[in-house]
């Protein structure tokens, strides 16, 4: 991790809830790569993390630094991005509660990882991790399983950014956070959109005005809500889904 990286941050390892300790107490326990290990394993891994706390925009590590560690997000949310050749930067990514980040077969970490709301992680060293994996086949299978997802969502917004409609576009984006949500126990009615619009827009592809318009044309068309700027209510879930599959 660069020098950038760790101005401002705050590692804790003494936040521990409970009797059992703070793994057993974790927010995100139950659906994380670490849900599968059973009671002896999971005080076996809460020796080996740390939480780091982030504030807003702060960043967690940059294209090119050595991967030496793997996070999961236990609150707030992450913008994963990568530094164009001509010098702008593209969105590719949020990283949700539950969800981790840093994961990379490289040396370096091939993504730019930052805070987009204040935010805490928990922290394991990459070679910790690669041995307790290969202790617990049962987490490795688990963190396998959310690898792919997150495939599977680089390959979903690859076909997204082809789509011509913004409608069609805004219609997915929402459609997906909604299921990540679901997925991960996290409030749905209303949603809430950590991202800017012009994180959402330079996520799709679209401009910050064209964002706008169509975040008002589903509202006028009772598709959604906007009880406020961060806030999404589906009023018409069929519509909604309807228009995200073109």
């Amino acid at each position: 991790m660069g020098k950038g990286a760790r101005t401002g941050m705050n590692c804790d390892r003494t936040r521990a809830s409970g009797a059992n300790g703070y793994c057993f107490d974790c927010v995100v326990h139950t659906r994380a790569f670490c849900a599968a290990l059973d009671s002896a394993a999971l005080a076996k891994l809460e020796t080996l993390q740390s939480v780091v706390e982030l504030q807003s925009e702060e960043t967690l590590f940059m294209e090119g630094d050595r991967a030496v560690s793997f996070f999961t997000v236990l609150t707030g949310a992450l913008r994963i991005s990568k530094l164009l050749p001509d010098g702008r930067r593209q969105i590719t990514g949020f990283v949700l509660p539950g969800e981790f980040v840093g994961l990379s077969a490289e040396e370096t970490y091939v993504d730019h990882a930052e805070a987009l709301t204040d935010a805490s992680v928990c922290r394991f060293a990459m070679s910790d991790l690669r041995r307790i994996g290969a202790e617990y086949l049962e987490m490795g299978g688990q963190l396998l399983a959310m690898t792919n997802t997150t495939l599977t969502r680089a390959r979903e917004h690859m076909l997204l950014l082809g789509r011509m409609k913004a409608p069609e576009k805004l219609a997915s984006f929402l459609v997906g956070l909604l299921n990540r949500a679901e997925a991960t126990e996290q409030p749905t009615d209303p949603l809430a959109l950590p991202m800017s619009r012009a994180d959402i827009a330079n996520y799709l592809g679209l401009t910050i005005e064209t964002v706008s318009r169509t975040f008002t044309q589903l509202s006028s068309d009772a598709i959604i809500a906007l009880p406020e700027h961060n806030l999404v209510r589906v009023v018409d879930g069929e519509a909604l889904a309807q228009l995200a599959e073109g």
